[in-house]
């Protein structure tokens, strides 16, 4: 049976990071599966982002991915808030593009069940890796990985390549903010600043604890999936070329990031 998450290094203590990809899983339950209309498109997963950045574990980062599709629950939601509806909500009525997924509404027994059984060990599980990093660590950061299709708010600019967001200030310094802009620039991506995206749940939840900075970076599709509009949809294949040249910058990045903390060049504190 799938495990609902999957860690990698969780005892190296070589870095004072944790990686987590919240959205890229796809599995859906057999339970879900059933309920589904037959129309429903679970669109705007972030696809491909453990292919993406597999290099991240080969490097000795501490790394959780997220197996099931964030359709089932979504751990970037905050739970106390009101518990479904649309996709700002902890488990979807409607898809991304406001169409509805379901035959019948979900029972109340149906909606804990994935809360308890699904949501509350990932995070259980991510919150003990950021405790063993700062029982090592004075200060641990906590990267928050994400894609997106399209802006989801009207904008009068043009869409930037990768969105950082860290609440507007809020979940990390404004020193590590430009540290990771700069980064991204240095490898030609046109960067934006938490608009629209300042940061889920995750990164502000846990970049509001002690000893923890969160940030979240969003990379869109079209540069590392194909070169085109994505609409209302599910994709099963990226175009190789734009994926590797992807992976070879994102790469970069990160080996400098290691680079840079191992020579205390970058220093969390």
């Amino acid at each position: 049976m799938m495990k609902n998450y999957r860690v990698y290094n969780a005892t190296s203590h070589q870095f004072p990071i944790v990686i987590d990809l919240p959205h890229s899983g796809t599995f859906v339950t057999e339970s879900m599966t059933n309920q589904l209309l037959p129309t429903a498109v679970l669109a705007n997963t972030d696809w491909f982002l453990r292919e993406l950045y597999d290099f991240l574990p080969q490097m000795g980062l501490t790394v959780i991915e997220n197996n099931l599709s964030r359709y089932v629950i979504d751990p970037n939601r905050d739970s106390k808030a009101e518990v479904s509806g649309n996709y700002y909500h902890l488990i979807y009525e409607q898809n991304t593009f406001g169409h509805q997924l379901y035959q019948t509404p979900l029972t109340s027994q149906e909606i804990n069940h994935r809360i308890v059984h699904f949501y509350q060990p990932y995070h259980q599980q991510l919150q003990q890796l950021l405790a063993d990093k700062l029982a090592v660590f004075d200060q641990v950061l906590l990267i928050d990985l994400h894609s997106f299709a399209e802006y989801t708010h009207p904008s009068v600019g043009k869409t930037a390549d990768v969105v950082l967001g860290n609440n507007w200030g809020q979940t990390s310094s404004s020193a590590l903010f430009c540290y990771f802009q700069t980064l991204f620039q240095s490898q030609s991506y046109r960067v934006d600043n938490n608009f629209p995206f300042r940061g889920g749940y995750i990164t502000r939840y846990y970049g509001d604890q002690p000893g923890i900075q969160a940030l979240q970076i969003e990379l869109r599709y079209n540069q590392y999936i194909q070169k085109r509009y994505f609409g209302e949809e599910m994709i099963d294949s990226w175009e190789p070329s734009v994926f590797n040249d992807a992976k070879q910058r994102l790469e970069f990045i990160f080996q400098k990031l290691a680079a840079d903390l191992i020579t205390k060049r970058l220093r969390l504190t």
